[in-house]
């Protein structure tokens, strides 16, 4: 060819080439900066339904003292077992636990706040079992990494873990992690076709909240002792015991005569719309609606 033969046409090609190569480059850079910001960092998906609603519940909630961490917090949130149409949303903070919440489906397509609670230990703490499991001699360190745990939840005191190791099975409070005299077909006898009631909503306001000191719920057995039960049926009897900071105590056998719960009640917080959420002290603060602690079991002074 002649521009292969020609000295000076060599260089008048190679002179062509690098124009060229200078001009495509120009080209390209003048289309990156033309791109528009949202190429270059897309925006984040948006909020699922149940995320917005966890929010507007978090803004609420954190305007109360014993909640305050919640809006800084990470949620994380993960369905609460199979077939339950529930989920347990995990507030962490600064890598520590500082609270949880479950939320309900509701038929006509919205969410309920159940339970909620606030302290180091929250409900369905991981961190929790596998301390459990090894303190209790349930599982060696060596074994730690090979068990399976899934989550159960029917109500607030029918709540576990099904921990699962070789072929040796454990259940497991799902709140303080202390096992539980119980297998899966006492389980299944017990909570089969059941699923989790869901009952008053919350409304936009909380009206009051009140705290009172800890103790020891097992100074005094009145329901070994025959007493007759505090009548909480009538919340406002309830909330007038506890803003006096007088002592009362929840006691429950969600599995019969298997095992019996008795839990210190230390307040409560009450919603604007008539909502009563009983505060209980298991392993931190435990928030459970009235209505479902009536339905599970009853009250003593």
């Amino acid at each position: 060819m002649i521009f292969l033969k020609s000295r000076n046409g060599s260089r008048r090609r190679a002179g062509l080439r690098f124009a060229a190569t200078v001009a495509i480059t120009a080209l390209l850079w003048s289309s990156a900066a033309a791109l528009p910001a949202s190429a270059e960092n897309p925006a984040p998906e948006p909020k699922s339904k149940l995320e917005r609603q966890v929010e507007s519940w978090v803004a609420t909630l954190s305007k109360q003292k014993p909640f305050q961490d919640w809006q800084a917090a990470d949620p994380q949130i993960s369905a609460l077992g199979p077939g339950t149409h529930s989920w347990l949303v995990l507030f962490s903070k600064e890598g520590r636990d500082v609270g949880y919440m479950v939320v309900h489906a509701v038929m006509d397509g919205s969410f309920q706040l159940g339970e909620y609670g606030t302290g180091p230990h929250s409900l369905f703490s991981l961190q929790q079992l596998k301390r459990s499991l090894i303190y209790s001699g349930l599982v060696s360190e060596e074994e730690l990494g090979l068990i399976t745990a899934a989550k159960r939840y029917i109500h607030p005191f029918a709540a576990a873990w099904e921990v699962s190791v070789g072929e040796r099975t454990y259940w497991l409070d799902a709140k303080t992690a202390e096992q539980l005299p119980l297998d899966k077909r006492q389980w299944t006898s017990l909570f089969d076709g059941k699923s989790s009631v869901v009952g008053q909503g919350v409304s936009s306001r909380i009206d009051d909240l009140r705290l009172n000191e800890l103790f020891d719920a097992y100074e005094r057995l009145p329901w070994l002792t025959k007493e007759a039960p505090f009548s909480a049926k009538d919340a406002r009897k309830l909330q007038k015991r506890l803003d006096e900071g007088k002592q009362l105590r929840y006691v429950t056998e969600p599995f019969g005569d298997a095992m019996l719960y008795a839990a210190p009640v230390i307040g409560y917080q009450s919603w604007s719309n008539g909502r009563i959420d009983v505060a209980l002290d298991m392993e931190g603060t435990r928030f459970i609606p009235l209505d479902d602690l009536l339905a599970q079991g009853l009250f003593y002074r």
